[in-house]
């Protein structure tokens, strides 16, 4: 990886930081599904970045939205697990002949179908971990689980638009 990339990274790492704190935290779809672009720019970082050095990125990433969220830790906790688990999904998603050596999991490098059921996975964990400690502070379990579904769909279809009208890499695709 050279300079370049980790600038471009950096850069939409900043660029989905903003959406999330300055769009998406005041705003919720029909008063229930919320959007967590933010999983969407974690679960597309590059696999050769370690497992201490993802979950130290995550961290950091998350507790700023934690921050702004005012919601000490439950961002972080969603977080750091999904990137912790996140090879065990890739390696269970990998068909038997392998991958080339892909640099991240955007939809131009592993194709459309492989990133929306690779992102639905993490994108749905994430979203039940978070609604579920939420979960054990209200007590609603039916209007949880009506914002974990609309949640993970509503964050699903914000990534996918997001990677084709940002992360678009001129290719034969």
């Amino acid at each position: 990886m050279n300079i370049t990339d980790v600038l471009k990274q950096l850069i939409h790492g900043l660029i989905i930081l903003l959406f999330q704190i300055v769009l998406f935290r005041t705003s919720t779809l029909f008063g229930v599904a919320s959007c967590f672009i933010y999983v969407g720019f974690l679960i597309q970082l590059p696999f050769y970045i370690s497992t201490i050095g993802l979950l130290c990125i995550t961290f950091g990433y998350t507790l700023l939205i934690d921050i702004f969220y005012d919601s000490p830790g439950l961002h972080t906790a969603a977080a750091v697990f999904i990137m912790y688990i996140r090879a065990s999904i890739f390696k269970w998603m990998t068909p038997s002949g392998g991958y080339d050596n892909k640099e991240n999991t955007s939809i131009f490098t592993m194709g459309f179908q492989w990133h929306l059921i690779y992102a639905f996975i993490l994108i749905f964990l994430h979203t039940s971990l978070v609604f579920a400690i939420e979960w054990l502070s209200i007590g609603t379990l039916w209007s949880s689980l009506l914002k974990i579904i609309s949640t993970t769909l509503f964050t699903l279809l914000v990534v996918m638009l997001y990677q084709f009208l940002f992360l678009y890499k001129r290719s034969g695709r």
